[in-house]
C-alpha cells in the first residue's frame, strides 16, 4: 500500500485517491457511545463477509479504522492524537504503515484534515464505508458471501434502529454531529437481528442516538421491539437508554408481555434539581421523573432501573446538587453512571456563566459514585435466593461470568467455557461488591 495522502470524502468522491493496491487486514478502534459501537460491529461484518481480516487493533494492519466521538473536548482530542500517531507507532515497532481512515462525530467537528489521517469519511457517507474502501481497495463489489454470517465477537450484540437526536439539550452537541432522527426501515432491522442472532448473538441490545424517536410509519419502538422478541431465533433482548418522557411507559407494559424482553431500563436523570434540569433544556421535572421510576418498578418485579447523572453545571449550588443525590437516593436504582460536567464548545452551556471549580465537581461526583455502590450491592441482595436467569459471557477456571436480565452482573461457579452464550437459571447464595455469587 503506497501513494498515501489526505483526502476528504464528499459524496463519492475523494480530495486525491490513494493507491491501494491490495487490504486483505482492517483494524478498527472505537471511541464513545453504544452507537458507535453498534456501528462498527457492523462494519467488522461486512468486511469480515467481504473476504478481509479484521484484526485487532494494534496489530499490524493495511488499514486502521478510527471511529471517534466528540460528545466532550477530551474525548475529540484523545481520537485525534491516536489518528495522528498510527504510523509513527506502527514505525517504532517496524511494522508498515497503515492507512489511516478517521470516521465518526469528530470528524463532523472537525471539518478538515488530520495530520496523519489519509481518508476522512463524513457523517452521511458513514453508512457506506466497506463500499467505499472496498473500492479504493480495487474490489468490485463489498460483499462476498461466505455461505453464512461471520460470527459475531460477543454474545451479546448491539443492534442499531435509530440515529440522530433535535432535543438540543444545553449540554450536548450530538445533534449538532448527528442531524435529525432517522429510523432504519422495520425489515432492515428485522433482517439483521435474525443475521445477529444466526451469527452466535444470544441477547440483542437494542440502541439508537435517541431510541425512542424510532418510528417506520405508525409504529414505534414498542412495536419493534415486540417484533424482534417474536422472532424465534432471538434469544433475548434488551433495550439502550430511553429519554424520559418519550415512551418508557409503552416500554414497561410491553415487560409484562414479551418474557424474552429484559426487564431493564435506563432513564438519565442528569439532575434532580428544578432550576438546573431548565437550564439543561430537559423535558421533565424532578417530580414527574420520579414518578415515572415509581410507576415502572411498581408495575415490573425485579425490575433493574440505571440512571446518568451530570454534576458540576454551571451554576449548580450545594444546594441543587443535594437535591440530585437525595432524588437518587430515595429511587430504586440498581445502577448509576456519573459524569463530571465537561465544556463543550459549540453547546449553548458552554457559554452560561457560574461555572463550577473542577475540583468541586469531582468531589461531587466522588459523592455519587460511593451512592451508586451501595445501591448496585443493595440491588443485588434483592435476588440472593431467588432463581435468576444469567446470560454467560464468559468463562474461565473461576468459572462463567455474565449478566441477568435485570442487568446485574453474576459468577457462576462451575460454568464452563461450553456456557458461554448460553442463558443459565441459577440461585444466587450471596452478592459481593454488587456481584451475585452462584453455583451451576
Amino acid at each position: 500500500m503506497r501513494g498515501r495522502q489526505h483526502g476528504l470524502l464528499q459524496g463519492c468522491a475523494t480530495a486525491g485517491r490513494p493507491d491501494i493496491l491490495r487490504a486483505v487486514r482492517i483494524s478498527f478502534r472505537t471511541f464513545g457511545c453504544r452507537l458507535n459501537q453498534a456501528e462498527t460491529a457492523a462494519f467488522e461484518r461486512a468486511f469480515a463477509a467481504a473476504g478481509w481480516q479484521v484484526a485487532p487493533f494494534g496489530e499490524p494492519a493495511d488499514v486502521a479504522v478510527i471511529h471517534g466521538c466528540a460528545v466532550t473536548r477530551p474525548a475529540e482530542l484523545e481520537c485525534l492524537r491516536l489518528a495522528r500517531g498510527l504510523k509513527r507507532r506502527a514505525a517504532g515497532r517496524g511494522d508498515p504503515a497503515p492507512w489511516v481512515v478517521l470516521v465518526g462525530c469528530v470528524v463532523e467537528a472537525g471539518g478538515g484534515p488530520v495530520p496523519g489521517v489519509d481518508l476522512l469519511v463524513a457523517r452521511k457517507d458513514k453508512a457506506r464505508l466497506p463500499e467505499i474502501l472496498a473500492r479504493l481497495a480495487g474490489q468490485t463489489s463489498p460483499d462476498r458471501p461466505t455461505g453464512r454470517p461471520p460470527p459475531v465477537r460477543r454474545v451479546r450484540a448491539l443492534l442499531k434502529v435509530q440515529d440522530g437526536c433535535d432535543f438540543f439539550c444545553s449540554y450536548c452537541i450530538v445533534p449538532h454531529l448527528r442531524g435529525p432522527p432517522v429510523s432504519r426501515p422495520w425489515q432492515v432491522v428485522l433482517d439483521e437481528a435474525r443475521t445477529l442472532a444466526a451469527a452466535g448473538a444470544t441477547e440483542l441490545v437494542v440502541t439508537g442516538c435517541n431510541l425512542a424517536r424510532y418510528r417506520d410509519g405508525t409504529r414505534g419502538l414498542a412495536d419493534l421491539v415486540a417484533a424482534i422478541c417474536a422472532l424465534d431465533e432471538v434469544g433475548r433482548v434488551r433495550l439502550g437508554s430511553i429519554e424520559p418522557a418519550t415512551g418508557e411507559r409503552e416500554i414497561v407494559d410491553l415487560m409484562g408481555a414479551c418474557p424474552k424482553l429484559c426487564r431493564h431500563l435506563h432513564l438519565p436523570l442528569q439532575s434532580g434539581d428544578a432550576a438546573v434540569l431548565r437550564a439543561m433544556g430537559r423535558r421533565y421535572t424532578p417530580e414527574s421523573f420520579a414518578a415515572t421510576v415509581c410507576d415502572a418498578a411498581g408495575r415490573v418485579p425485579g425490575l433493574g432501573l440505571g440512571t446518568d447523572a451530570i454534576v458540576g453545571f454551571p451554576d449548580e449550588t450545594e444546594a441543587a446538587f443535594g437535591n440530585t443525590r437525595r432524588l437518587l437516593a430515595a429511587l430504586p436504582f440498581g445502577n448509576l453512571h456519573v459524569f463530571p460536567y465537561s465544556e463543550r464548545p459549540g453547546t449553548r452551556a458552554a457559554e452560561l456563566p457560574g461555572r463550577v471549580a473542577p475540583a468541586v465537581r469531582k468531589a461531587r461526583a466522588a459523592s455519587l459514585l460511593a451512592l451508586r455502590e451501595a445501591k448496585r450491592q443493595s440491588f443485588a441482595l434483592e435476588f440472593v435466593g431467588r432463581e435468576v436467569d444469567v446470560l454467560v459471557e464468559r468463562a474461565d477456571r473461576h468459572g462463567g461470568r455474565g449478566w441477568t436480565g435485570a442487568y446485574v452482573e453474576c459468577r457462576v461457579a462451575g460454568g464452563r467455557q461450553e456456557d458461554v452464550g448460553r442463558i443459565l437459571r441459577v440461585r444466587p447464595e450471596s452478592a459481593e461488591n454488587g456481584v451475585l455469587q452462584a453455583a451451576k
